[in-house]
């Protein structure tokens, strides 16, 4: 045989095995694509998660906020550690 023609057989043996998947995968991948996606479920009874109704009224007023911030940071005062009277570190919690 001719080394010519071995060649262009070879070639052409190369682009049949690595172009044949690259077209069936092309072909797949463009009909999925081109498929109608299914329509949206109608909603149940329940609300999505992200989406809370609005209050008609505030959970608290501003006044009672301000009690409540103050109140708690009185309390994180209070819970401070405090230092030993022997003069020793205190322990790391």
């Amino acid at each position: 045989m001719n080394i010519a023609r071995i060649r262009v057989q070879v070639r052409l043996q190369v682009r049949l095995y690595v172009g044949a998947p690259l077209l069936v995968g092309l072909l797949l991948g463009l009909s999925a694509a081109s498929a109608e996606s299914p329509a949206p479920k109608k909603p149940g009874g329940y609300l999505p998660v992200e989406d809370v109704p609005k209050r008609a009224d505030p959970a608290m007023s501003p006044d009672d906020r301000a009690k409540l911030v103050k109140d708690l940071a009185a309390a994180r005062d209070r819970q401070a550690p405090h230092k030993p009277k022997d003069g020793t570190k205190p322990a790391k919690p």
